[in-house]
Order: C-alpha cells, then sequence, then structure tokens
C-alpha cells in the first residue's frame, strides 16, 4: 500500500514542477516582450525612433541625465539668449518687457541613437518630443508672474542629434521687474537683470551656465523710451535654506544665470515736449520787464499764465512717475523755472508799490546798493540823511550874534536861542531850530550859524545840503524805472547761471 501511495504522489509532483516551469517561462516571455531590444529599420520614423529610446522599460524622465565623467556628477546645462524687443514702461510701472528665444544645450547618453539608426541626423520635435523626454526646469526669478518653461508654451523645439545632445528652444515673452534709480531722471541710466534659475535641482544635480556668444541681438532691435547701451552675463549661485535635514533635495544653493541690459534713457520726448517749453515760459516772463511800471493788468495777467502754464507742463511729466522718497533731477528744473517765474512776479508788485509813492528818495551816490537800501527802508534812510546832514551844519556853519538888530518878534518867529551874558564885543554864535516841514521827520534840526540870516530872502537848507554834501534825490518814478532796467539784465544772466549748473549735474 506504501508503496502504491508513493507511485500515486508522483505524478502529482511532477505536475506541480512542470507548471512552475511554464509560469517562469510565461513571465520571462513577458518581460522579454515589455522591453524589446532595440531594432530600428530604415523606414522608422523620427517618431517611432523617439519612442524607441524613450521606452519606460530603459528610460525614465524623472531621472536627470548622468554627468558626462561620472553618472553622479551634475548635469551641465548651457545656455544663449536671441532677444528680439525690449519695450520699456520702467518710469511708470517699474517694468520692462522683453520677447526672446532662450536656448538649453546639454547631453543625455541615454538618447543615442548613432548605433542603432545611423540613417537618422537629427531628430526634431515640438511639445510631443517635450513630453517624452527629460528637460532641465528652469524658471524666471525676476518676472512678474513666473512660469517654468517648457510647461504651456506653445512655441516650442526640440532637437537631438546622434550623440543624444539635445538643444530646447523656447520663445519667451516676459515682464521683468526692474528696481530704478530716478536721481537723474530724466537722463537717467538703468541696469535691468534678466534671472534664471534652477527649479528642482540643486547645483549637485545641474549646473546653469552660459554657451559661446550668450547673447545675440536681433538686426531691427528698437527700443521706444530707452536705447541700449551694452548687456552682459553672470553666474551665481542662490541660498534658499540651509535645513538639509527637513528640505532633502530643495535645500542648499542653486544654479543661476543672468542678463544684464544697461539702457539708457532717450531724452528727445522730454526735451521737446518738457525742458524746450518751460525755458520759453520762463522767457516769455521777462517781457513783463519791457511793459509799463504801472501797467497792472497785463503784467499781472501775464505772470500768472506764465506760472498756471508751467505747472500744467510740469504735472503732465511729474504724474507719469512714481513716487520717490528723494528728489529727481526733473525737480530740481521745477523748482528753480518756478523761482524765476515767481521772481518775475514779486519784481512787479515790488516795482508797482515804489511807482505809487509820491516822496522823493534822498541818495548819497547812485548806484545799486544806496538806491535799493534807500527804496527797502525809505524811512531809516532818511533818517541818517538827516542825522548826517545835521552834523555836517554844526561842523561848517556859525553865526555871529547881531544884538542891535535883533528883537524878541524875530527871535520867537526864527526860533533863535541868544545868550545875553556875554559882551556886545564878543562874538558868541548862535544857535538855530528849524522845525522840519515834512510829515515824516522826526525832531526838529538845530543849526548853529556864524553869519545872520539875510534880512529879505529867506533861507532853504536842502538844495544847499544836497550841493555842498554832494546829495542828490530820485523820483520813485525813476527808481521804479531802474529797477526794470536792471532787471532785463539780472533775469537773463542769473538763469543762464542756473542752466550752467544744471546741464553740468546731469553729465557729470
Amino acid at each position: 500500500m506504501a508503496r502504491n501511495g508513493r507511485i500515486t504522489l508522483l505524478p502529482g509532483i511532477i505536475l506541480l514542477l512542470l507548471r512552475t516551469l511554464q509560469l517562469d517561462i510565461v513571465y520571462s516571455a513577458q518581460v522579454e516582450e515589455s522591453c524589446p531590444t532595440m531594432s530600428v529599420s530604415s523606414t522608422m520614423t523620427q517618431t517611432e525612433l523617439l519612442q524607441e529610446l524613450t521606452n519606460e522599460c530603459r528610460y525614465d524622465k524623472m531621472v536627470r541625465p548622468p554627468g558626462e565623467v561620472n553618472a553622479s556628477d551634475p548635469v551641465k546645462v548651457l545656455s544663449r539668449a536671441y532677444i528680439y524687443t525690449i519695450k520699456s514702461n520702467m518710469a511708470r510701472t517699474l517694468q520692462f518687457d522683453v520677447q526672446m528665444m532662450l536656448q538649453f544645450r546639454y547631453l543625455d547618453p541615454r538618447l543615442k541613437f548613432s548605433d542603432i539608426a545611423p540613417n537618422h541626423s537629427q531628430i526634431f520635435g515640438g511639445q510631443v518630443a517635450h513630453d517624452l523626454i527629460w528637460t532641465p526646469m528652469v524658471y524666471v526669478a525676476n518676472e512678474r508672474s513666473s512660469v517654468i518653461m517648457g510647461n504651456g508654451v506653445k512655441d516650442l523645439l526640440i532637437s537631438i542629434d546622434p550623440s543624444g545632445m539635445v538643444i530646447l528652444n523656447t520663445r519667451l515673452e516676459t515682464s521683468l521687474n526692474c528696481g530704478l534709480r530716478l536721481e537723474k531722471f530724466p537722463f537717467d541710466v538703468q541696469e535691468c537683470p534678466l534671472s534664471f534659475e534652477s527649479w528642482t535641482y540643486n547645483i549637485h544635480d545641474m549646473q546653469l551656465d552660459w554657451d559661446e556668444t550668450p547673447i545675440i541681438l536681433a538686426d531691427e532691435l528698437h527700443l521706444t523710451e530707452y536705447s541700449l547701451v551694452s548687456s552682459w552675463v553672470n553666474k551665481s549661485e542662490v541660498s534658499y535654506t540651509v535645513a538639509q535635514q527637513h528640505y532633502g533635495h530643495f535645500a542648499g544653493n542653486f544654479s543661476s544665470i543672468s542678463i544684464t541690459f544697461k539702457l539708457s534713457r532717450e531724452m528727445g520726448f522730454f526735451m521737446m515736449d518738457y525742458y524746450i517749453p518751460s525755458i520759453l515760459i520762463v522767457v516769455i516772463s521777462w517781457v513783463s520787464f519791457w511793459l509799463h511800471m504801472d501797467a497792472c493788468p497785463p503784467r499781472v495777467l501775464l505772470g500768472t499764465n506764465t506760472i498756471l502754464a508751467f505747472m500744467t507742463l510740469a504735472s503732465k511729466v511729474e504724474n507719469s512717475l512714481p513716487k520717490v522718497s528723494y528728489i529727481k533731477a526733473s525737480e530740481i528744473w521745477f523748482l528753480g523755472c518756478t523761482l524765476f517765474l515767481f521772481s518775475a512776479m514779486v519784481e512787479f508788485a515790488f516795482v508797482n508799490t515804489i511807482y505809487r509813492r509820491k516822496k522823493n528818495v534822498p541818495l548819497k551816490k547812485v548806484n545799486s546798493k544806496y538806491i535799493l537800501k534807500s527804496t527797502l527802508t525809505p524811512r531809516l534812510a532818511r533818517k541818517q540823511f538827516q542825522k548826517n546832514t545835521t552834523g555836517l551844519e554844526r561842523s561848517r556853519s556859525w553865526s555871529s550874534l547881531d544884538n542891535s538888530n535883533a528883537t524878541e518878534t524875530d527871535y520867537t518867529s526864527q526860533n533863535y536861542l541868544t545868550v545875553h551874558s556875554f559882551p556886545s564885543t564878543i562874538n558868541i554864535p548862535s544857535v538855530k531850530v528849524e522845525e522840519e516841514k515834512e510829515q515824516d521827520s522826526v525832531g526838529s534840526i538845530i543849526t548853529v550859524d556864524s553869519t545872520p540870516p539875510p534880512p529879505a530872502k529867506s533861507f532853504s537848507r536842502r538844495p544847499t545840503l544836497a550841493k555842498l554834501h554832494n546829495f542828490t534825490t530820485m523820483t520813485p518814478q525813476e527808481i521804479s524805472q531802474w529797477i526794470d532796467k536792471r532787471s532785463r539784465i539780472v533775469f537773463p544772466v542769473a538763469f543762464l547761471i542756473f542752466n550752467i549748473l544744471y546741464w553740468s549735474f546731469i553729465w557729470i
């Protein structure tokens, strides 16, 4: 029975072994079928060749390509930029727009097909090819709305050569932030960067660098508000975090490359629409100096209109600029022109006030110093004039006593003070006190005469003093005309000096 039992179990064991062997053969056949050997025919298309190279069994697009020397080395991605257009609207938005084609070049040995498809020289593709292969994930760091290039981009072209060198071309239109320095606006020169950074891989996995001839400018490149002075490239590393234990692959330094555009603002618009009109407005305000001193309506209308016109012109330019805390060159020009326009109005008010005076102004000399001093402080000038003339009279005019012809009535009317205790043979000077006839005189003027006054002719002091001490007088109308004539020269010369200083500051 036992022997018969052993004979009965033997076929079952053999059957189990055969089934196991069959399963292994089937599994091996399935594996063989899921990753077949690459067999390329001469009639295979580029798409079929790329699909064969990127089969899931031998190509993982989530894994970066190995390094050129060692597999652990970072993959090097070389870049080049072709600039089509630069549009600048930086004065208001602190941004500028760039239209460009960006090219990345790197080696992926897994896509090498020179051995299996010698008849194919290149593989070209667009979005479909991009979905099959690994591509570097790079973004624009200083873009207003960042987009990872290659994702959701219409203009995309990929080229693969037989050695596995991949060239990724993408057209890009981006608005970039640029921190402006407007101290010399509108004659400023700005340096605005265009920065690219690695998004997924740090410097241990991928390094960005510039290719030979990194920047190519289009021949028809033209800027409206700025002119491109120069451009240069730079390479750097950006560190975001050092907490390797928390962020792992996304910690450390990331590779970054940048293009810096040096832009100089075109000043033709501002010269024709701001500076030349403002110069003409200031010059027109000087016409007031040729009008009559008492012509109030035309001079007031001319002054107010020039100020309002300049304010409107300046506000048009200033409203297009961002609000900054420092003083710009345009504001210095605005303050200078406003000061000249306001000074012309003040000059008219000053001249018209003097013109309406009724009393003459005594002057020691006819020059700018004494005219302005006497005009600005007329009462003080009269006091000083009276003080000087009184002292000179005291030193130069003495009179003798005339006791025989003098009467008490004469003393009262002439205001003589006579000392009677001296002998008649001794000549003692008499002191004469004469009241000032003008309304604004202060006190009396005391003079000492050495000769008796003429009996029949009244004494006139003012002409004698002016002639004796070289004093003269000017009417208010003459002073007003004198100020207008000097203003015709002083204002243009001062404005010319202001322009020399201003433009020297601009070009230094």
